[in-house]
Formats: C-alpha cells, structure tokens, sequence
C-alpha cells in the first residue's frame, strides 16, 4: 500500500559541482539560493556528496547554509557515502537537525562500483570491499547514540566498538533524523524495509521503480512494520525547455562536463528526461503513479554555473510545478 497522492512531495538538488569547477562567489550565496528554492515553492532541498571521484561541495555545510535562511522545506543528503567515523557523522547529523528544527533527512548509500568511488574510499582509509558492512554498523551507531539521549552508549561491531560514549546535542527529531537508503540492489531493498525509513533510488523507468518499491513493502510487512514506515521517494534528473531538442542538448553538455560521461550511459544507471513542461510532468506522474511520494530533483543546466542553474530552478518552478501539483 502506497501513501495518497495528496503526499507528494518535490524537492531540488544544489549545484555541488558548479562551485568547484571554477573558483566562483557560488558558495557565499548557498543561503540565498536556499531562500529563493523556498520562495519558488519547493518542498525540499538536497546536496550530494563526492570529495574525490566527482569533487563537489560538502553536503552537510552546504546544508547547513540552506538551514540558517530558511524555515519550511525540508533539507535532506542525496547522498552520505560511509566515509565518516560513526561518532562524528551522529554528531553532525545531530547538530544540523538541530540547526534546521528538524527538518533533516539523511540520505545514505555505499557508492557506486567504480574506479573513481574505489579511489575515494581508499584515500579515506576505507576499503572499498567493506563499505556495505561499514555503513550497516555505522547506522546502528547512529540511531543508538540519537536514542540514547546523551546516556552512555556501548557497541560491538566487526569495524566499529564503543563504550560508553554519550553524544550530545540531542537531535530535535526523537530519535533522530529520518535515514532513508538509495540503492536497489536486491539485499539493499530487503534491508531497506526492514529497517530504513525512506527509499530513493536513481530508477531508470517507472516500471523498475515499481518492481523495487513492491519489494521494499513486502520486506517492511514480512518485518512487522506499518505500511506507511518507509517513504517512497526518487532521485531523478528532468530538463525543461521548449522542445525535446533544446532540452537534450542541455542534457548532453551537462552531463558531459559534470561526469565526463555520454548521455547515454548515463541513462542506464540514472532516470533523465528532458522535454517540455507537460512532457515532463507525464513522466514523472509514471513514477507518481508507481508509488513515489517524494521526487528529489536534480535540474541540469546547458553550462554548470550558477545564473545558469538559477534559471533552471525559475523555469522548472514556474512551468512544471504546477502541472505537478495538479496530478497531486
């Protein structure tokens, strides 16, 4: 069972890499771009995280950045790799929830198999083959020390041991921030229902997000949890132009200079589509109507600055909003 359509949720990603691609003013107007995503009526904000292999902003500052101006949206990880020690990322979980009043949600995830994420892991003293594993325990750290309520906490682990460590501040979420997973590999989606809370992966039709969804509810029923304990979001990238056309050619020079890939290979790992505002929308009202109830938007920009992104953020906001709201 799927939440009602009234839920649906529609949230952008910053623009990590444009401030790194350049040395640019980008990141002094973090808080002003936040304010201005809010003002145009987006629910959500969201920063990724790459220090190495696709070298971006630091997502937790970026978003503390967004949380000083605003006050409505939620702020949210697309996504947190495990490179942090348990300890340290519950604390600055932790703080940034406290910051933003509770509107965080941390998006995790163990990369993605490549020679770049395996360089990444490497430089940080993490072996890449014990990521998945290093994440599992790094999360039951996490929600232990957030319950725990600044009592003393004692863990075991293969990676990770602590005794009797009390972290303070309290989250402003009981319990802590919502953590939700983003990959869809089988195990991951069998792990996903069974104790995660949310699930966003980067599916690429409506029919394979469907098939993953279906999974992640038979996984949360068959744990004894409610219906409603994961919420079902997606990461997605859309253009919005005046033609297919127009809107491919912004798709081709943006994912070409972000990630030195072709559009092509890109769309077989990521959900993209450009196209006019009601081309758009009647994709993503397949993924609605597969059961998505919070859509994380990534908005590609023909150059990878920030008025192009800007421009982007106003059109997509003025033109496919509203048709999206309407199928809400």
């Amino acid at each position: 069972m799927t939440d009602t359509k009234t839920d649906l949720r529609i949230g952008v990603v910053l623009p990590g890499r444009e401030s790194v691609v350049e040395r640019n003013a980008y990141p002094r107007h973090l808080g002003q771009l936040a304010q201005l995503i809010e003002q145009l009526g987006y629910d959500s904000i969201w920063a990724g995280e790459s220090p190495l292999a696709r070298s971006r902003m630091n997502p937790l500052l970026a978003l503390t950045a967004a949380a000083t101006t605003t006050d409505r949206v939620q702020l949210g990880t697309a996504v947190l790799l495990p490179l942090r020690p348990p300890v340290h990322l519950a604390h600055e979980l932790a703080c940034l929830d406290r910051i933003s009043g509770g509107r965080l949600i941390a998006g995790v995830g163990s990369g993605f198999s490549s020679p770049a994420t395996q360089a990444e892991f490497e430089a940080y003293g993490i072996p890449f083959k014990e990521r998945v594993g290093r994440l599992r325990e790094t999360i039951e750290i996490c929600r232990a020390l957030w319950a725990a309520e600044g009592e003393p906490v004692s863990y075991e682990g293969k990676y990770h041991q602590l005794k009797d460590a009390a972290l303070l501040p309290v989250p402003d979420q009981p319990g802590g921030p919502p953590l939700w997973m983003a990959h869809s590999g089988e195990k991951m989606l069998e792990r996903t229902g069974q104790i995660y809370d949310g699930w966003m992966p980067t599916s690429t039709t409506p029919g394979n997000y469907e098939k993953g969804r279906l999974q992640v509810e038979e996984a949360s029923e068959a744990a004894g949890r409610p219906a409603t304990a994961v919420t079902n979001a997606v990461y997605l990238s859309v253009a919005v132009d005046k033609s297919i056309e127009k809107a491919e050619e912004t798709l081709h020079s943006y994912f070409g200079a972000y990630y030195r890939l072709d559009l092509a290979t890109m769309r077989t790992t990521q959900g993209i589509l450009g196209g006019t505002a009601e081309q758009v929308a009647d994709w993503l009202g397949q993924y609605i109507a597969a059961g998505a109830r919070h859509l994380v938007l990534r908005l590609p920009s023909p150059v990878l600055d920030e008025l192009s992104y800007r421009a982007a953020l106003e059109r997509t906001a003025e033109e496919l909003l509203p048709l999206l709201r309407g199928i809400a």
